[in-house]
């Protein structure tokens, strides 16, 4: 389907500023994901409509994207994620604007609820022994997502901000930073929406089964959908485990034995990540000797890394009056 951005949006080149968030708020209500569950083809056309807004909504951005349309050429949105190319030479035109607007180009570098929602980042708390071996965690996913009230648009009554001119940015020094009095939006509101307070967006919870890889490390991030279709990127914070401790593909723990236990040797029950085996020590072990236990890490690639047994003898702090004689016995000092 080819359509340039005006046509996205329903209106004309002649539409005023005011007139295109009009038509855009109608078509981003009609087809916001929240009040279409489901619905794939609802949901590409809330993307074409908020990624031309993107371009249209800002007054210096579409006036560069005017001197580009008037120069010829058809644009068409791409089932992939409705990115726009052009018969232009070069690039296409989603290039064009990324070169042109900066950031990740096209569709990305707004300031509604919605774009921001997709960037968001979740972090949910997994078991050690469920991110070493995988498995699922159910998690309750709280994040941003559009202000059902405004539309992202955080105010009504639109004016430009006085500080920055509309620009959105001031300098400060030698740099340019996001303007403090409209962080970034080039434009203020006379009336605040109740609802998001001017941020553009509420918090939303959805509750899911999480698939966690095996070998997942304390900061991974997964990229997932939501039941609602909502894109969000869940930071894994793996919890600690009293008995193991991870090192790249190999775990480590510590097991503590009686000095008689270490001069005859013995045999202990003790945790793997997936079970429990008897470990044989041998008479005459060592303090701070190490076992290897093949096989029993964490799986990474087809393989698996091994659990590593730090023993440590454990001495009496005080002994009875037999216990003394007897070890006087075994030094050969006389009792």
């Amino acid at each position: 389907m080819n359509k340039d951005l005006y046509s996205a949006l329903g209106v004309d080149e002649t539409s005023s500023q005011e007139e295109l968030k009009k038509a855009y708020r109608k078509l981003a209500k009609k087809y916001h994901p929240d009040a279409n569950p489901g619905d794939k083809k609802a949901e590409e056309r809330f993307k074409e409509i908020s990624e031309a807004y993107d371009i249209l909504g800002t007054r210096e951005k579409r006036e560069k994207y005017d001197q580009i349309r008037k120069g010829g050429g058809d644009f068409s949105w791409d089932d992939a994620g409705g990115q726009a190319s052009s018969s232009f030479g070069g690039g296409g035109l989603a290039d064009i604007l990324r070169s042109m607007f900066g950031g990740g180009g096209f569709g990305t570098g707004g300031d509604f609820g919605q774009r921001r929602a997709a960037r968001h980042t979740v972090v949910v708390s997994v078991p050690f022994t469920t991110a070493a071996l995988g498995g699922t965690v159910r998690a309750n996913l709280e994040m941003p997502t559009m202000c059902p009230v405004c539309m992202g648009a955080g105010g009504s009554g639109e004016e430009t901000c006085s500080q920055c001119g509309g620009s959105g940015r001031v300098q400060q020094g030698q740099m340019v930073m996001p303007c403090p009095a409209c962080s970034g939006a080039g434009n203020t509101f006379k009336d605040i929406c109740s609802r998001c307070h001017g941020t553009g967006s509420v918090i939303s919870s959805e509750t899911m089964d999480l698939n966690i890889p095996a070998g997942s490390d304390d900061g991974s991030v997964l990229r997932l959908a939501t039941p609602s279709r909502k894109t969000v990127m869940v930071k894994l914070r793996v919890n600690p485990d009293k008995f193991f401790r991870r090192d790249g593909r190999n775990v480590h723990c510590t097991v503590k034995i009686t000095a008689p236990q270490a001069v005859l040797g013995t045999k202990l029950k003790i945790r793997t990540l997936d079970s429990k085996i008897v470990l044989k020590i041998h008479p005459g072990t060592q303090p701070g000797t190490v076992l290897r236990i093949s096989g029993k890490g964490v799986p990474y690639r087809g393989a698996k890394g091994d659990q590593l047994v730090h023993v440590e003898v454990s001495l009496p702090t005080s002994l009875s009056e037999e216990e003394k004689i007897n070890w006087e016995k075994l030094s050969g000092q006389k009792a």
